[in-house]
């Protein structure tokens, strides 16, 4: 009776990539739209416009479209410039959000003052001493909760844009766990965006030709580094 040789199973299939970060993205998806240069270039006339404060309205609003759009996972996500009516609405909301949590580094800038205006009015050793003091604990408050704001806020800004309300930039409970579950990625995303910053600065160099191109792509950036992070992580699990 002859020997049945077994046979080995055959080897299981590949496990298929688990999706990651890429980084090189933000900065090319733009081009791959017929019409980026002209989006870009209406961009940057809001930006241009931001200084009558209005014009930044249009453009959080375009960008938290654009938001949406990415973690859709359309396949060319600039939106196009309609429905201004709706970019501005939207524009507003994020704004306010930004304001919230700038105001109390602003109070807390100026409260930075007072000490070295006393300082000045009164010629005293001790109230010299006294406001440098106060000074220096203002300046150990202030620095820790401006790099709390710039690492929070962004999350914040995603938050509201994704669910398009005002309160969900203030659901700590349900922010503070999304950073941290993700904070590989959107320590990435913040990258981006200190590049995409130094890219908008470029263009200040160039005048307003430069302002034009490179200001608004660069929120075009950070929009897209924060819309992978979002993607990312509420993707369905394999």
């Amino acid at each position: 009776m002859s020997e049945v040789q077994s046979v080995p199973p055959p080897p299981p299939p590949p496990v298929p990539a688990k999706p990651s970060f890429d980084f090189a993205k933000p900065f090319t998806y733009v081009f791959e739209d017929p019409e980026w240069l002209q989006k870009i270039l209406i961009g940057g006339v809001f930006c241009l416009a931001g200084f009558l404060i209005v014009g930044w309205f249009f453009v959080l609003g375009y960008v938290a479209k654009l938001t949406r759009n990415i973690i859709a996972g359309l396949e060319r996500p600039l939106p196009d410039w309609e429905n201004l009516g709706d970019y501005f609405n939207e524009g507003l909301r994020l704004f306010g959000v930004a304001f919230c949590y700038i105001v109390p580094l602003v109070i807390l800038g100026i409260g930075m003052m007072f000490p070295a205006m006393i300082a000045d009015a009164i010629d005293d050793e001790g109230v010299r001493t006294m406001s440098g003091l106060m000074a220096g604990c203002m300046t150990c408050l202030f620095v820790p909760l401006m790099f709390a704001v710039m690492f929070f806020m962004p999350a914040s800004l995603l938050f509201a844009a994704v669910e398009r309300r005002f309160g969900a930039a203030f659901e700590l409970g349900r922010i503070w766990p999304f950073i941290k579950q993700n904070v590989g990625n959107y320590v990435l995303a913040i990258v981006v965006y200190l590049v995409a910053r130094t890219i908008g600065d470029v263009g200040i160099f160039l005048l307003c030709i430069g302002v034009i191109f490179t200001g608004f792509w660069s929120f075009l950036i950070t929009a897209h580094g924060f819309a992978q992070v979002y993607r990312l992580a509420t993707q369905p699990k394999e």
